[in-house]
């Protein structure tokens, strides 16, 4: 599976034991509130998601305090580094800790949620989409006014970040006619900030991402991408726990559905400057 956004990092040793390890396996509902405590896999540096910045932050942070209230224990974050792909990071973080002795957390968060890849990963327990996802492009107004179509960036330059699908959509697009004008970056935060700066015209990232960099900024905005192939790719978001946790699994999706209801789950993303999309 192509992830739905690669966030290429090396989850290197000297990192992991610098964090302090953590060696201990993945715990089921009863587990968890005898221990008092939940651990939660969250990806760094990660805004406006999850930063492990000043004790944490960021959208998926405020939901696993929340639902960590909701089952009676304490929030642990178990911060990590995004590696090649999901696979890895659902190995990591979920089912089996690291090589180096970190994790794996009681469950994780964002994590996508498809039928064709749930099928195909046994030992993971794929539930509680929370936020649907979707890539959209962020835009000076001042120097792209409208965005009918692809054609400003003839001219005008683009970000994104490097080794992602908007990348490779936008070498392609219209027989590469845009590609000297797109500037690569490390990160989708990096891109957001040469919009900022007046470095590029206009940024390609994942919706949530471009909301959260650009809360507060005036003279942007951010629209559906003029291709329908990429405004149809759109994914849920939720939870992961370590195949037969079920009673852990319930329980928070019981807890999530409490938060939805009550207006917390929207209240958190916009807090983070994030609107809140249905599943």
């Amino acid at each position: 599976m192509i992830r739905w956004t690669t966030r290429l990092a090396c989850l290197g040793a000297a990192l992991l034991l610098s964090a302090g390890a953590i060696a201990a396996d993945a715990y089921d509902l009863a587990q968890v509130k005898a221990r008092g405590q939940i651990r939660v896999a969250l990806y760094k540096d990660f805004e406006p998601f999850s930063d492990d910045e000043k004790g944490g932050s960021g959208v998926d942070f405020d939901i696993a305090r929340l639902l960590a209230e909701k089952l009676g224990v304490k929030l642990q974050p178990l911060w990590f580094d995004a590696d090649e792909n999901t696979d890895d990071d659902l190995r990591n973080m979920v089912w089996r800790g690291t090589l180096f002795g970190y994790g794996p957390a009681d469950f994780m968060m964002h994590v996508p949620v498809d039928k064709e890849y749930m099928a195909k990963n046994d030992k993971v327990i794929f539930f509680a989409p929370y936020y649907r996802e979707r890539f959209a492009i962020a835009r000076n107004l001042e120097r792209v006014d409208k965005l009918e179509s692809l054609e400003a960036f003839r001219s005008q330059k683009i970000g994104v970040e490097g080794a992602t699908y908007p990348d490779t959509i936008l070498l392609s697009a219209d027989a590469g006619a845009y590609r000297a004008n797109v500037v690569h970056y490390k990160t989708a935060g990096e891109a957001i900030q040469g919009l900022k700066n007046g470095d590029v015209s206009a940024v390609m990232a994942m919706q949530g991402e471009l909301e959260g960099g650009l809360a507060g900024a005036k003279g942007f905005a951010i629209s559906e991408p003029p291709l329908p192939v990429i405004n149809r790719r759109q994914w849920p978001l939720g939870l992961a726990v370590k195949a037969g946790h079920e009673e852990l699994a319930r329980a928070l999706q019981q807890a999530l559905n409490e938060l939805a209801s009550d207006g917390s789950l929207a209240k958190a993303f916009a807090r983070h400057g994030v609107t809140y999309r249905a599943p």
